[in-house]
């Protein structure tokens, strides 16, 4: 009897994802249409959006220079 129930185990197990696989995999419910096509419309306005430039300027001669830390002298410079 000990061994029915330890294969009712892998039994139940199996049954339980497949109740879970045909849950997952029903149909849904339809969009609604119109919320469909204003997402569709701001993501149209999004991509018609030009990218930013990717490249740096680097700063003139004499100019402080951005790639220092924040917060004053650098402690790695004094050593």
């Amino acid at each position: 009897m000990d061994v029915l129930r330890w294969l009712l185990i892998p039994l139940a197990a199996t049954v339980l994802a497949l109740l879970w696989t045909s849950w997952r995999s029903r149909d849904r419910k339809p969009a609604d249409a119109e919320q469909g096509m204003e997402d569709m419309a701001r993501f149209r306005q999004a991509m018609a959006k030009p990218l930013p430039s990717l490249q740096r300027e680097r700063p003139a001669a004499g100019e402080p220079s951005d790639l220092r830390r924040p917060g004053g002298d650098d402690a790695s410079a004094s050593s």
